[in-house]
């Protein structure tokens, strides 16, 4: 039942190559006058011609596909259009995701310019679930005309009931399709068989988005930065169309933004210069999409769809405040989590679950105890039925959570996913079992390697080849999201030196590599004494616009940890630990047995004048003299003897032990205090 401490050996792997010929690499190169590392990303990316390379490179208006390449688009626009004339009402029913509610904004605003007697519905997570339910139908009645976004394709029986009552149903989604098919009047969706549309990763909104190009030509651009919001945080490929539909709405962001997305920056992040994709992944995304995890997204669509300056200040003030509730539940439930895991190395699945974890967050809450603990993750929560469990499941690279999960479909309410990620519903009773189900497969299925930490990077380079040219070129790659992933390189066994700490020594920076070649790195999250002096690194590439000079980010530093180092962590640690959990008491406490056993055994080295070269030593000579006993536990015990006043260490060029006698009390120590 212990804190998992990893070692800082990752085991680095580049990513798939797709193509690595040379006469492409160099023909790119030559042509488009790129350095042939450019050339080679781009070939390893999959954009191997040098046309498609100069697409790739200027996204623009031209690479969006025609509308009406669609089979259903000019009937779904007929409709729309009659539906208008007539005077007849248009209810679109959205998804209470940052997709869904851009999707909705989107086809909102359409139809109101087109004068359209149009209302929006979008779901409750809670009480309605995810897609079209029996009940919000029924609540619809008087509709002429539905039309779904981001959802509907596996609603058979919710579309056959709207058309029961009166209802001309369009459904417009991206998911992938069920082998039966709503029998809705028309279906706009991407994937659907026989789909004559050549793009087939649009997200729901930009599927939105390609109705609004249907019914009003070049006009819709004013909506694109709404499906360039929704294209990024959906997380789908920014490929093909995806990838023109995310630049040309970022340049729309950044220089006419629709209202709210303008508000909601004021709010986020008044101080950004340039809103860009992992800004609206890791800023505006999270605080949309907050409205329909521990809210309602009406909240968001609002922002999305409305004018005024009063109300979109006060609606993008509450997404925030929305977005701090849910960070907080969202921390409580990995909290609890944490502790309830034991000792990971026990189980190859984590699957955890309370009665009092939002159905909400238990998904962002197993990304963070995938990452913690490098095991795929299930997580439940509760609901208002008794007995009744819904949760998420995030995996780890090389594990296919929903084939494991699929395994024992047997015992699920509901289930459906991927590889990566998958979500489920399930009765209490069926949970232990499924729990000793899940661990036999694993055990079959993935050897202990699988769970190793493992760090990709797209291509090896020296510090000789880092310029403000070549990061430049990258930079043309941007925006970076799903399937185009910001550029990692790795520099291999480099010096790390002029270490220094920066911001209250919670990040530092540092030289990376020797003599002309090195260039500046900085580390975020890491104390300036846990950076290694020489590592294998793996970072992004910036200019820093204090001195326009070439700099590395640094995510990974992979090096065996000395037990020095971990010595020297876990002894810093313990002394700036606030309210230590029950877990790391467990990690590094010694009671007073373990501690006279420690002490009798530093006796005789400091009565025999026996010096070690570092602390590293001192404590492999202690894990060899006292069973059980681990770096950790020897940091908490050394730290206390100190502060009890019945040891002293002197550091010179070797440690030196000196071991006073007499009886003190464990309770005149702080840290014995603290975690006993």
């Amino acid at each position: 039942m212990k804190a998992r401490v990893y070692e800082m050996r990752y085991v680095l792997k580049q990513k798939p190559q797709i193509s690595n010929d040379e006469a492409a690499i160099g023909k790119m190169s030559s042509a488009l006058k790129i350095s042939p590392l450019t050339a080679r990303l781009l070939c390893a990316r999959g954009i191997t011609s040098v046309e498609a390379a100069r697409l790739f490179l200027n996204p623009g208006v031209s690479q969006l596909n025609d509308p009406y390449l669609f089979r259903d688009m000019h009937d779904v626009v007929s409709m729309v259009r009659h539906t208008i004339a007539v005077k007849g009402k248009i209810c679109v029913y959205g998804d209470y995701d940052a997709d869904g509610t851009s999707a909705c904004a989107i086809l909102y605003q359409v139809l109101k310019k087109l004068q359209a007697k149009v209302e929006c519905f979008l779901p409750d997570r809670m009480e309605h679930g995810y897609g079209l339910s029996s009940d919000s139908i029924e609540k619809l009645q008087g509709t002429d005309l539905l039309i779904t976004v981001d959802c509907g394709i596996t609603n058979v029986a919710e579309i056959a009931r709207a058309k029961e009552l009166g209802m001309k149903t369009i459904v417009t989604d991206h998911h992938e399709c069920p082998p039966v098919l709503p029998k809705a009047d028309f279906i706009i969706n991407p994937k659907c068989p026989g789909e004559t549309y050549p793009y087939h990763d649009l997200c729901g909104a930009g599927v939105a988005f390609k109705i609004a190009q249907a019914l009003l030509g070049k006009d819709a651009l004013a909506y694109i930065d709404l499906a360039a919001l929704a294209t990024i945080a959906d997380i789908v490929p920014l490929q093909g169309e995806n990838r023109a539909i995310a630049a040309l709405g970022l340049q729309k962001i950044n220089s006419d933004p629709n209202p709210g997305i303008a508000a909601l920056i004021a709010q986020a992040c008044p101080k950004r210069n340039e809103i860009d994709a992992q800004t609206v992944s890791f800023v505006l995304a999270p605080r949309i999409n907050a409205a329909g995890r521990i809210s309602t997204a009406r909240i968001a669509f609002e922002l999305l769809s409305d004018t005024n300056e009063s109300k979109l200040e006060q609606l993008a003030k509450k997404l925030c405040e929305l977005n701090t509730d849910r960070q907080k539940r969202q921390e409580k439930v990995v909290n609890e989590a944490m502790e309830m895991v034991g000792d990971p190395d026990d189980r190859k699945i984590i699957l955890l679950y309370k009665e009092d974890w939002d159905i909400g967050i238990v998904g962002l809450a197993a990304s963070k105890v995938t990452e913690a603990f490098m095991r795929p993750t299930v997580l439940l929560g509760g609901t208002e039925t008794d007995g009744i469990f819904t949760g998420s499941a995030r995996s780890i690279d090389g594990v296919n959570i929903y084939e494991a999960l699929q395994s024992q479909a047997q015992f699920y309410e509901k289930f459906g996913g991927h590889a990566g990620a998958a979500g489920l519903t399930i009765r209490q009773e069926h949970l232990e079992q499924l729990t000793s189900r899940l661990d036999s497969y694993m055990n079959e299925h993935y050897t202990e390697e699988i769970f190793r930490p493992v760090k990709y990077y797209d291509m090896e380079i020296g510090t000789g080849d880092i310029n403000n040219r070549l990061i430049g070129e990258f930079d043309r790659l941007r925006p970076f999201g799903h399937k185009n992933e910001q550029i990692e390189v790795l520099v291999r066994k480099v010096q790390v030196r002029d270490i220094r700490p920066i911001g209250e020594d919670r990040h530092a920076k540092f030289r990376i590599g020797e003599g002309g070649h090195a260039v500046n790195g900085v580390v975020f999250g890491m104390q300036a004494a846990d950076v290694p002096s020489q590592a294998d690194i793996v970072g992004v590439l910036n200019v820093n616009t204090f001195d326009n000079k070439p700099q590395m980010i640094v995510n990974t530093f992979s090096f065996d940890e000395t037990l020095k180092r971990q010595y020297q962590k876990a002894e810093s640690y313990i002394e700036r630990c606030g309210q230590p959990s029950a877990l790391e008491k467990e990690t590094y406490f010694c009671g007073r047995e373990t501690l006279l056993k420690i002490y009798v055994i530093l006796k005789g080295v400091s009565d025999q004048k026996i010096s070690f070269l570092d602390e590293g030593a001192m404590a492999a000579f202690l894990e060899k003299y006292v069973d059980g006993i681990d770096v950790e536990k020897i940091a908490f015990a050394t730290l206390v003897l100190r502060q009890i006043g019945l040891l002293e260490i002197k550091k010179s060029d070797r440690i030196h032990i000196m071991i006073k006698n007499g009886k003190r009390d464990l309770m005149e120590s702080a840290v014995y205090q603290k975690f006993s």
